[in-house]
């Protein structure tokens, strides 16, 4: 039962972020959450600012940073993710999309709109605009983000959305994308601990 609904999660929200990108990703029937509803906000803290992992989308390493600087950095990972991932989407590069998406689910999803996306401009810097909220976890298997996803440059009719972004890292040091959930009171956690780790063919 729990892969049936993670994987309708899937889908659910990579058709929204390209067609209308109007409506959160829509609730499993353990977690009713009304689309459009607006987010609470997260009263988790970031991470240690002692010695966490330092990473950038092309390499992973280890550094002590402050907690601000963190947030930025992972606020890069974010914004080159979606770049990436729009930029497959709309270029209709199915290879491009295996090295942002880390799940089959994810990836399939995302092909199976390829054809039906309208996109008014290429994705950018300048039509993609992230903002990093917090951190909710910071591990060195597993990266959760609250952000906001702003793509009105793109399709003008999507307004900025706040989420919940999980990410995991690769072998060669960069992150991709696994899940994406409306609040952090979520159970974004499972994707972390639980969830089959699908490698893209």
């Amino acid at each position: 039962m729990a892969g049936n609904w993670r994987v309708a999660i899937a889908f659910a929200f990579i058709g929204a972020m390209v067609v209308a990108l109007v409506l959160l990703l829509l609730p499993d029937e353990d977690n009713p959450v009304a689309a459009g509803t607006p987010l609470p906000s997260t009263t988790t803290t970031t991470s240690s600012p002692t010695t966490t992992t330092s990473t950038t989308i092309a390499e992973t390493t280890t550094t002590s940073v402050q907690p601000g600087d963190r947030l930025a950095e992972v606020e890069r990972i974010l914004e080159e993710l979606n770049i990436a991932w729009y930029d497959a989407v709309y270029r209709k590069d199915e290879s491009g999309l295996a090295d942002v998406v880390a799940t089959a689910s994810y990836y399939e999803s995302a092909v199976s709109v390829m054809d039906t996306a309208d996109f008014l401009a290429a994705p950018s810097d300048a039509t993609i605009r992230v903002q990093a909220h917090s951190i909710l976890l910071d591990r060195p298997d597993c990266l959760v983000v609250h952000y906001q996803l702003d793509v009105s440059a793109l399709l003008p009719e999507a307004p900025p959305s706040d989420a919940v972004q999980v990410l995991w890292p690769t072998p060669s040091g960069m992150y991709r994308l696994v899940s994406r959930w409306s609040s952090p009171n979520d159970f974004w956690d499972d994707d972390c601990d639980a969830l089959n780790r699908d490698e893209i063919p």
